[in-house]
């Protein structure tokens, strides 16, 4: 009888010792003990969760409705350069979700068919209406939760956090626990930026863009803006390329005039990541884009260089180049951008 009760003793001391010294890590008595114990024993601790040592639960809601907005600007861009190849007289506009094309005619109707599978007609008569269909408009909103989640995936890795949970809730929701972080209004800032890939032109031909300041500091952006309000043209804007210099870690701002309207979304991409480059090792950001997104690209690309202006700009992040490697496939490529800030385009 005794000896059975003191091989329980034994093993309730073995377990409360085994458990100690596992949860020694989490204390500050741990940055007391020797060397050789740091090294040879548990020095890592145990991860606690949101539960046991506080930190952040947010919810993000993805606006779904407003890539589908955007995609819809898009056909309606793309039906109006196909009208002025064909030499079709008709106004092209987009209303909601909507796209009207007026006068309506039986040529249009062909060319809208033939050319434009996935768009419906709502209703034909003076003007013709149309709109994406249901099932792409769903695609397209998985499409910008998808991109959502793995933004804010990439986003939390630079906080640290050892076990973070991200996850899709229900149809338009994303959900993040970010255990033991201490500054939530950062966290908060950072994750919630519109996760939305654009690829913009640089409006160079407008002689606004000479006037443009080299660079101005961080907080004189909207002094910037307002100086050059009246004249920047209604369709362009002004926005602001982050420079940091590597050797002296002074940060500047550079104003870029840009067409307001997105010649591509992310997405029309396939595929994104980050690649080196065989002969110097300079990471670039290597795309693919899908069949409607190659197309695109093509005619981008066609008539920028018959316009001999190879540059294009990505907002918010950086202003690259953006190099054509083959039908479908581009690079983009700055010095001044890190593979971190590349990941995270």
């Amino acid at each position: 009888m005794k000896k059975n009760i003191l091989w329980r003793l034994l093993i309730i001391g073995l377990t409360i010792l085994i458990a100690v010294i596992f949860f020694l890590p989490n204390t500050p008595l741990f940055k007391f003990m020797p060397e050789w114990w740091k090294n040879n024993l548990p020095n890592k601790g145990i991860i606690l969760g949101l539960d046991l040592q506080g930190g952040l639960h947010l919810v993000f809601e993805v606006e779904g409705d407003k890539a589908v907005e955007s995609s819809t600007e898009r056909y309606v861009s793309l039906i109006r350069d196909s009208f002025a190849k064909k030499k079709i007289q008709a106004d092209v506009k987009r209303n909601g979700f909507n796209i009207e094309i007026s006068p309506a005619s039986q040529e249009i109707a062909g060319v809208i068919k033939e050319t434009y599978p996935l768009l419906d007609t709502v209703s034909a008569g003076q003007t013709l209406v149309l709109k994406i269909s249901a099932k792409e408009a769903t695609k397209i909103t998985d499409n910008a939760v998808d991109q959502a989640l793995e933004t804010i995936r990439n986003r939390v890795d630079q906080f640290g956090v050892a076990e973070p949970t991200i996850l899709r809730q229900g149809e338009n929701e994303i959900v993040v626990q970010l255990p033991g972080v201490k500054d939530p209004r950062r966290a908060i800032d950072l994750i919630g930026k519109t996760a939305l890939l654009e690829f913009k032109l640089v409006d160079d031909e407008s002689p606004v863009a000479a006037q443009l300041p080299q660079s101005v500091p961080p907080g004189d952006e909207e002094k910037v803006v307002g100086q050059f309000a009246d004249k920047v043209p209604p369709d362009d804007e002004i926005l602001f390329e982050k420079k940091v210099n590597r050797e002296t870690g002074v940060v500047q701002k550079i104003p870029v005039l840009l067409k307001k309207q997105a010649a591509l979304t992310g997405s029309l991409l396939s595929e994104a990541k980050v690649s080196l480059d065989n002969r110097f090792g300079e990471p670039y950001v290597s795309i693919t884009f899908n069949s409607e997104g190659a197309k695109t690209f093509e005619e981008i690309t066609g008539a920028m260089s018959r316009k001999d202006s190879p540059s294009s700009s990505i907002t918010p992040y950086t202003q690259p180049l953006l190099f054509r490697k083959g039908l479908g496939e581009a690079a983009l490529r700055s010095p001044e951008i890190s593979v971190w800030t590349r990941r995270r385009i």
